[in-house]
């Protein structure tokens, strides 16, 4: 049986529509509020945003992770 995928798998902290979001974010290079600041889009202000580890929003970013979202 094959695992389950994105938002449907039980550890899954992201859903596709975070995903679309946070990669068209990172795309975009803009500018962003974390924790009531404004801060420049990074990986780290992305993660901290999206309540996960720096080295799962980079895979997520660089589509290493999260294939199936277009």
């Amino acid at each position: 049986m094959a695992a389950n995928k994105g938002s449907k798998h039980h550890a899954s902290k992201m859903t596709e529509a975070t995903v679309r979001a946070a990669r068209k974010v990172y795309d975009n290079q803009a500018w962003m509020m974390v924790d009531g600041k404004r801060e420049r889009v990074t990986v780290n202000a992305l993660a901290r945003r999206y309540g996960v580890a720096h080295q799962t929003m980079h895979s997520v970013v660089k589509r290493r992770t999260w294939k199936h979202v277009k």
